[in-house]
């Protein structure tokens, strides 16, 4: 028969192997995550790389998701994003100077001008924790050029899943 003081030595092993295999199983899921999730910003990044400016509003009324109190403007700076639908328009995301996404639309060839290259993706996500010494946005929404600070936004780019995009539900 075992001990009282055996039993714990074989509980106290046990309990040690368990949390030790529980921190490496989430070690592993958190680089698989972390690897999948730079793969996508890779390919979003490549895939959509240019800012364009604004020159008529979006023709597309479906096509346009805004920000409670946003809107988009003429002269807007548009960082071209991932199409909610195939409908063969460009899609752009107008940001505000913290990355957030301010309004989406999509917009026919001739209602935008491309402006050049992205300096940065929008895609590339800053970590979580880090909420201040993020570089500006340098192509934000007019209201920050013209000095009125926009505070509604839906938050950072996000990918599109299914029937949602920032945050709201896509009426089909």
């Amino acid at each position: 028969m075992l001990s009282s003081s055996t039993n714990i030595q074989v509980i106290s092993e046990a309990s040690i192997l368990v949390a030790a295999t529980s921190i490496l199983v989430l070690v592993l899921i958190s680089r698989i995550v972390g690897r999948s999730q730079k793969k996508l910003e890779r390919q979003l990044s490549e895939k959509y790389r240019h800012i364009y400016r604004v020159k008529s509003l979006p023709s597309e009324s479906s096509c346009i998701l805004q920000a409670d109190g946003a809107s988009i403007k003429i002269g807007d700076y548009g960082w071209e994003a991932e199409p909610i639908r195939n409908d063969h328009l460009t899609y752009l995301h107008g940001l505000n100077d913290k990355w957030q996404v301010v309004w989406y639309a999509g917009f026919r060839p001739e209602e935008i001008e491309i402006i050049g290259p992205k300096p940065r993706s929008q895609y590339y996500a800053f970590p979580y924790w880090m909420n201040e010494n993020i570089p500006p946005c340098p192509y934000p929404v007019g209201e920050f050029r013209s000095g009125k600070y926009l505070t509604t936004h839906f938050g950072f780019p996000q990918r599109i899943h299914r029937n949602w995009v920032q945050g709201k539900r896509l009426s089909t």
